[in-house]
């Protein structure tokens, strides 16, 4: 404080001396104090929740403070994932096999049910395209439909997540019945997002692009290094990194209508 003259030193530096007391007080206090639980008390569905993202999600949730129920088809993943979520006091998570019910107070729903499957259009049998449609996108517009009522109902805020694919936006060859099915999901996502918002019902869509899970582990060594090479950041995404986003449009209240991008840059090339 040397350039200063003396009678402002006088006042001066007492007072930034003080400032510099409360910053490290608070910052003390802060390390110490648990971080805010930005899902607290928020009653959640998560479809899909026995794998990848979905599961990935229904962990973040619970760490976040939200009471969780888990549907999926595997009863056993199921179980898995919720014995390693976070409980505390009043917070309860369950787990339902098969299709979602009604008559529940739902505050944020996510869709991340899904079914893959890569084959050209015509060797695809009718029996397999129907199984695809059915689940990624029929399976989300009725799950939407029955909690979307409930929520509109109970006359509060509600939020809706879907879960889409780099796919339905970009296409690819040999995925015409999954790239269609997600292409419905944004499209049902813009849709709701209009319709329910004058309901206080929030609805958006992640679009994530190449994810480390078991899908992507499956792949051949020359279709993963083909694949990274696209992606400009050179690397796939953490499931991890989908749930931080997913977090995000649960918790903002200005987010609706949201169609989200988490490819590493791959949709810009």
């Amino acid at each position: 404080m040397h350039f200063l003259r003396p009678s402002i030193q006088s006042k001066f530096i007492p007072t930034v001396h003080a400032l510099k007391r409360t910053f490290q007080k608070s910052s003390s206090l802060q390390n110490v104090a648990n971080p805010p639980r930005q899902l607290a008390g928020k009653n959640c569905i998560i479809t899909g929740a026995s794998r990848g993202i979905g599961a990935e999600i229904a962990r973040r949730f619970a760490r976040e403070g939200a009471k969780c129920l888990l549907i999926g088809r595997n009863k056993s993943s199921l179980w898995k994932v919720k014995d390693g979520m976070e409980e505390t006091d009043g917070q309860e998570h369950r787990i339902l096999v098969g299709d979602v019910g009604d008559g529940r107070q739902v505050d944020i729903l996510v869709n991340a049910a899904g079914v893959t499957h890569y084959s050209p259009l015509f060797v695809t049998s009718t029996s397999l395209l129907d199984e695809v449609v059915t689940t990624n996108l029929m399976g989300t517009m009725m799950v939407c439909r029955t909690v979307g009522k409930n929520m509109m109902a109970m006359k509060g805020e509600g939020c809706i997540i879907n879960v889409a694919s780099l796919l339905g936006l970009k296409g690819g060859k040999g995925s015409a019945a999954y790239a269609a099915s997600k292409a419905g999901v944004i499209g049902l996502t813009r849709a709701l997002a209009s319709e329910l918002g004058d309901k206080n019902v929030r609805v958006n869509v992640l679009v994530p692009g190449y994810i480390e899970t078991d899908m992507t582990e499956a792949m051949t060594p020359e279709a993963r290094s083909q694949a990274l090479n696209s992606i400009p950041l050179k690397r796939f995404g953490q499931a991890a990194e989908i749930a931080d986003a997913a977090v995000f449009l649960a918790t903002n209240q200005y987010a609706n209508n949201c169609v989200l991008n988490l490819d590493g840059g791959l949709s810009a090339t």
